[in-house]
């Protein structure tokens, strides 16, 4: 996991997502009033090929016991709160990887509970790698909306 604001630089970051967060987030206000759903229209040599898209989306977070976390095997996670807070629940996960409970392409649900929690405030972002295990829209308070961006990024464009 990497944790960042759209505030700062991320030199230590692969090229690629430096862009990402450059060229395509920016300081995230063009996503404020954007259409919610999914943009694959990002990077000029990405259109239409499936490897980089982002979903936009309004949500309501939950309590953290009503989360279930994740994991993706193919893609990489950048995770940006654009308004509201967010709590991420992360961790490692040492368990098997089940493949019983995918209800998408690429997206896997373990009932690993998060050994910590995130706070997110809005221009933070978390990244994560592929494989690693994620709980978003967190609250330990009580639900509230929230707006973000969860850019998808698929292996073949990371680094070895």
């Amino acid at each position: 996991m990497y944790q960042g604001n759209l505030a700062q630089e991320h030199p230590l970051l692969p090229a690629l997502l430096r862009r990402i967060l450059q060229e395509v987030i920016g300081d995230g206000s063009r996503w404020l009033s954007a259409k919610t759903g999914k943009h694959d229209d990002l990077l000029p040599e990405f259109v239409g090929d499936g490897r980089l898209f982002l979903i936009l989306s309004e949500d309501l977070s939950q309590p953290v016991a009503e989360r279930r976390a994740e994991y993706h095997d193919e893609h990489l996670d950048i995770q940006v709160l654009l308004s509201g807070r967010e709590w991420m629940g992360v961790g490692p996960f040492t368990g098997p990887h089940s493949r019983a409970d995918h209800p998408h392409p690429d997206l896997f649900f373990v009932d690993t509970p998060a050994q910590s929690l995130v706070a997110l405030l809005p221009g933070d972002f978390v990244i994560f790698p592929p494989g690693e295990l994620h709980t978003p829209l967190c609250t330990p308070l009580a639900p509230a909306g929230l707006r973000k961006i969860v850019v998808k990024v698929h292996r073949s464009l990371l680094p070895e």
